[in-house]
């Protein structure tokens, strides 16, 4: 006499099986997607070398990030933590004069308006003191370093002690892109990078 199986295995069996086709189907959907992707990779439009400055020749690769970018350039919003306008803070901040007596700031002071400005706003700041020769003016060379990604092309052609050495003014002509994707990015892998020396040392 032939016994029956029980019906507690039969549902056992029916959920494993169950179970078995619902993995077997996310496989092959995974399997499905892959194929799909590899037909529609992402190609660069460029190559994007290693000091590459001008932020548009890295926004044809990175499109919806160079427009985000670009919005930057907005300066119509105040607040009560300053927005993006520029604003005199010597005026809104006069002990500030006192603070940085004996200091550039103490002539002049802006909020910041955001990376998109960094380069023209440093050009239109009292502090440099309207040098009229590449060996004039109080500002030090120094004073370009955060402010572009010329800056670390100009490190690697002269080398960051020669970088260092002389005024503010020698630079004006060779650093002339604000602040932007190569000062935070690897031009190969995108992947967040320390691109000043002195940065990498203090920590």
């Amino acid at each position: 006499m032939n016994k029956k199986r029980s019906p507690l295995l039969n549902w056992v069996l029916f959920f494993a099986t169950l179970i078995v086709v619902f993995f077997l189907g996310l496989l092959a959907s995974s399997v499905t997607e892959r194929r799909a992707e590899q037909q529609t990779t992402w190609k660069p439009e460029v190559q994007i070398a290693k000091f590459e400055p001008r932020n548009e020749v890295w926004g044809k690769n990175y499109p919806t990030e160079y427009n985000s970018y670009e919005k930057m350039k907005e300066s119509n919003f105040r607040s009560k933590y300053n927005g993006n306008a520029k604003i005199d803070m010597l005026e809104v901040d006069p002990r500030l004069v006192v603070m940085w007596a004996g200091y550039g700031f103490s002539k002049d002071y802006n909020q910041g308006r955001g990376h998109a400005y960094a380069i023209e706003d440093l050009r239109n700041t009292l502090r440099t003191g309207g040098p009229t020769g590449s060996d004039d003016g109080p500002m030090p060379s120094t004073c370009w370093t955060c402010k572009g990604p010329d800056v670390p092309r100009i490190m690697n052609e002269e080398g960051v002690a020669a970088y260092y050495t002389g005024k503010w003014a020698r630079l004006g002509a060779e650093i002339v892109n604000p602040i932007g994707c190569a000062d935070c990015h690897n031009n190969e892998t995108m992947e967040l990078q320390i691109s000043r020396p002195a940065l990498v040392e203090a920590f």
